[in-house]
């Protein structure tokens, strides 16, 4: 089976490419894949920002539950949308770092501004 990102030719029924350890099984996305995991990172900081801003400066608990809803999903989905894009270095460490980063941010938004919201 010829490996979709490095194009090394496997033995039949493998399941990672010998060469770059690449599912076999997965399409690679190339350059497009590594420049939205950037966006991505990036985006979920902000949104663990604003969870923070909202549940603890501005006081408004449903924008914190919002802010942290979304950036948890984003910031988890992005740190492992970097691992799959085929990056590797320090791009690729810092870029998980970021998405890990702004998940927890949105998690401390998320669960200080749900504690406060008032039914």
């Amino acid at each position: 089976m010829k490996c979709p990102k490095c194009g090394k030719e496997n033995e039949e029924g493998a399941i990672f490419c010998e060469n770059c350890d690449w599912k076999l099984n997965m399409k690679y996305g190339g350059e497009k894949m590594a420049v939205n995991s950037v966006y991505f990172s990036f985006a979920a900081v902000a949104l663990g920002i604003a969870a923070l801003v909202t549940a603890f400066l501005v006081k408004v608990p449903l924008a914190a539950v919002i802010c942290g809803a979304i950036g948890m999903f984003l910031g988890g989905y992005t740190q492992s949308f970097v691992r799959i894009t085929g990056m590797e270095g320090d791009i690729r460490t810092k870029l998980v770092v970021i998405a890990v980063v702004g998940l927890l941010m949105s998690v401390i938004g998320f669960v200080y501004g749900f504690a406060n919201l008032s039914f």
